[in-house]
């Protein structure tokens, strides 16, 4: 129990989800996709909103600094309720994919990816 009335109420690895239920609610759980933590390709994947102002700027950056490196990167814009429910992570506002695992939720920016993907 947390404080304020918040109850952990799914589990996912290390993250956990917090809900204040009301008395005729679902209880909310992550989806079966996020609960993975996994994609089907390889290629370094950010799947990002644009909760933060910083977002688009990143991607800008990022797309740029791949196209000079010859590097793919795929973005894929959460920008709908269908989307985020069907993430496949808990984080809808940035989540990075690297060999089809989950590997941060960090935004990154050029020198950010560059140090992630070079270990």
């Amino acid at each position: 129990m947390s404080d304020f009335g918040f109850k952990v109420v799914d589990e996912i690895e290390d993250y956990q989800l917090l809900a204040l239920q009301f008395k005729e609610s679902d209880t909310p759980k992550f989806n079966e996709t996020a609960k993975n933590m996994k994609i089907e390709h390889n290629e370094f994947t950010i799947y990002y909103s644009p909760a933060c102002p910083y977002v688009e700027y990143e991607v800008n950056e990022l797309t740029q600094y791949a196209q000079e490196n010859k590097i793919q990167i795929n973005f894929i814009k959460i920008d709908s309720l269908e989307k985020a429910k069907n993430a496949p992570a808990v984080f809808n506002n940035w989540a990075n994919f690297y060999k089809g695992k989950f590997v941060s939720n960090t935004i990154l920016n050029a020198n950010s990816f560059k140090k992630l993907i070079n270990g």
